[in-house]
């Protein structure tokens, strides 16, 4: 497939709203070295978003090759038959797999919620979300990220493939732990795993496939002092993390932060790292980087503890911006800083920051605005 830009994450957005709108619904001993890497020429499968009554169309959507989002039309009978979601996907700009169970109103809210009977059903995709409606019969998790919608139920038992699996879940929210009538409990088996790495996201079906898998580049996990190297770093061929491990000086210079990746945890994530910490993760000093201005194209790109010291654009394709703001030890928050401007593309960016908690967000000491870079 060819490498799809990074506004391909925004089309697989418009996609999940198509479908609500058109289809009527809207570290374990035996974990899998193997990374989910999709099939090259994935792309939607037909009827993903418009929804089937049918099992075997429903287990083609969920195929390595199928769409993030799949739907059901109507109760679906498949009490002798085992579906398996499999494959690494994005929808809604972030790591995702839904099985709509539902017909959705002309308010996006449930009008009716469907009931899917199968022998088993096996989840090897991460972030997958059962929504509204039933899933009669046990549930095999062996991927991280399983959560419900709405009133996401499962009539059986719900089986993890490790501990780990099984506490992830256990810390949701109520409302995203869905209803089990069965047994909550784990059966070692292989997981999936996901590894960081430089991604592409194909445009229409929301499928993830590596162009590089890998977090680590000179100065990606160590850190650096050198502009060049931490620019090396988080370019488009870079790694999801570039940190500085000093005060740098590049007045003259612009820091562009390029590509889509996937970062430690399994999401689609950028991170500059602009501190040091101790073995609590605690943040020990905080670092300036100095510089004529950051344009930032990558989605999910937090600036952490630290400053930057010039104006900072964040672009269209840059959706999910914000800092991350780790504490001192003494229990204190930091406060990542922009002595500068911050201007986002678009007025929807800009409402989405505004509406980010206050640890979330940076120190501005100039204007937070609405601005295309320049």
């Amino acid at each position: 497939m060819k490498k799809t830009k990074l506004i391909s994450l925004l089309a697989v957005s418009a996609l999940s709203v198509t479908f609500l709108t058109a289809c009527g619904g809207s570290s374990d001993k035996k974990t899998d070295d193997k990374t989910t890497d999709s099939a090259k020429t994935a792309e939607a499968f037909t009827g993903a978003t418009q929804g089937t009554d049918s099992f075997d169309t429903l287990s083609k959507g969920f195929a390595s090759n199928g769409a993030w989002l799949n739907a059901v039309t109507k109760d679906v009978e498949a009490s002798d038959k085992v579906l398996t979601v499999e494959g690494l996907f994005a929808g809604d700009g972030q790591v995702n797999r839904e099985l709509a169970l539902y017909k959705s109103g002309a308010d996006h809210k449930p009008e009716a919620t469907y009931t899917l009977t199968v022998k088993k059903l096996v989840v090897k995709s991460p972030d997958f979300a059962i929504a509204q409606g039933t899933v009669k019969g046990d549930v095999y998790v062996n991927a991280s990220g399983l959560k419900f919608k709405g009133t996401g139920k499962i009539d059986g038992n719900l089986i993890f493939a490790s501990e780990d699996l099984k506490t992830a879940y256990e810390a949701l929210d109520a409302a995203d732990k869905g209803t089990v009538t069965g047994e909550v409990k784990v059966e070692a088996s292989d997981v999936t795993t996901v590894k960081p790495g430089a991604i592409s996201v194909a445009a229409k079906g929301g499928a993830i496939s590596y162009d590089k898998v890998s977090d680590v580049k000179t100065g990606a996990t160590k850190g650096t002092e050198k502009f060049d190297d931490l620019a090396d770093t988080l370019g488009k061929n870079g790694a999801w993390l570039g940190a500085a491990t000093a005060d740098i000086d590049a007045a003259d210079k612009t820091l562009t932060i390029d590509g889509t990746f996937l970062g430690s945890k399994g999401k689609i994530a950028r991170k500059v790292g602009l501190y040091a910490q101790n073995d609590k993760h605690q943040v020990t000093k905080t670092f300036t980087l100095t510089v004529k201005k950051v344009i930032v194209n990558s989605p999910f790109t937090v600036i952490s503890n630290g400053g930057i010291k010039g104006d900072v654009y964040v672009t269209k394709s840059a959706i999910g911006f914000a800092a991350q703001n780790g504490k001192d030890v003494d229990g204190k928050q930091v406060t990542a800083k922009i002595d500068g401007n911050l201007y986002f593309a678009t007025q929807e960016q800009l409402d989405t920051y505004n509406k980010l908690d206050a640890t979330a967000k940076y120190d501005v000491t100039g204007q937070t605005a609405v601005k295309a870079a320049e």
